[in-house]
């Protein structure tokens, strides 16, 4: 590491912001097109950079860093792949669907309403904050981002929930997953 990047890395663990926003104004635009090359989506570049900061920020005094510039382009970089696996994971769920045939007949209504039913049960067992998390995401269609600002809680905060939730669905849905998907994709 150069002795100008430890001077930041070690100003950064004593938790000086100026050294994240040098940081940030060095390595921001660079990542910014890195992720872009990954998502071609403008706000999930910005997202992903935003939060390999804040992982930065946040490890960085009880992590030792080597290479920042090593350390942020790795971390984007996996942040982008595992954006993409999530995205193909939605779209496969959404094929599945879109491939089944769908019969109105009373059975089939019968077994809707009993999935929705279970559905509701099991999102009243959520904590109140992850239920609303939930709701915000599966049911309104709101991004992590956005559910932050809705309630002023970090990104990973909302991921959390999210990864809480579904647990307990997961739970309570076992044998069930072509349900799970037609809630998740026809609320």
């Amino acid at each position: 590491m150069m002795e100008n990047q430890k001077l930041i890395f070690k100003a950064l663990q004593n938790r000086q912001e100026k050294a994240l926003e040098k940081i940030f104004a060095l390595y921001w635009k660079r990542l910014y097109i890195y992720a872009y090359s990954f998502t071609g989506d403008h706000q999930v570049s910005e997202d992903l950079v935003q939060e390999i900061f804040i992982s930065l920020w946040e490890k960085s005094a009880t992590t030792q860093i080597h290479q920042i510039e090593a350390y942020l382009f790795r971390g984007v970089k996996y942040r982008a792949i595992n954006f993409l696996k999530q995205e193909q994971r939605k779209v496969s769920a959404e094929d599945t669907l879109k491939s089944e045939p769908i019969s109105e007949g009373p059975e089939e209504h019968m077994d809707y309403l009993e999935s929705k039913e279970l559905f509701l049960k099991t999102m009243d067992k959520l904590p109140n904050r992850c239920r609303k998390v939930f709701y915000l995401s599966r049911v309104q269609g709101y991004n992590n981002k956005e559910i932050a600002q809705e309630m002023d809680i970090s990104i990973r905060t909302v991921e959390t929930h999210i990864s809480n939730a579904l647990s307990l669905f997961r739970l309570h849905y076992k044998n069930c997953l072509q349900i799970l998907v037609l809630i998740f994709f026809n609320s």
